[in-house]
């Protein structure tokens, strides 16, 4: 799978970044020549929660997502960068102000449970 760089001005961050995820998953299946039917039916899956990840669509299911990471035999890799300077973030202090979870499987139970 090819790198994707995630960056918009646009206001719903999290939206974006699962658009830009499904997109990258999309493409990997896209990549291997596998049909949707092929993919679920190796992961037990609906057709219905494979589009949802491919399109960014919904709440992001992390047990369809650590699936389809470890069928496709990658991971997902978070960088931070420095802004760039010319460009503004609307971004408000309180709007990160949760604890972030210790590991994937704790924030998984938390989002499911």
């Amino acid at each position: 799978m090819g790198k994707f760089y995630y960056h918009t001005a646009a206001q719903d961050h999290l939206r974006n970044f699962n658009k830009t995820l499904g997109f990258a998953l999309f493409f990997e299946r896209h990549e291997r020549h596998l049909r949707v039917w092929q993919v679920c039916k190796k992961l037990k899956i609906t057709e219905r929660e494979l589009d949802d990840i491919e399109l960014g669509r919904g709440v992001l299911k992390l047990s369809v997502l650590k699936k389809l990471l470890k069928y496709y035999n990658r991971k997902i890799e978070l960088r931070l960068v420095a802004p760039n300077p010319d460009e503004t973030d609307n971004a408000e202090p309180e709007d990160f102000s949760e604890d972030p979870c210790d590991n994937f499987e704790a924030l998984e139970e938390e989002l499911e449970g």
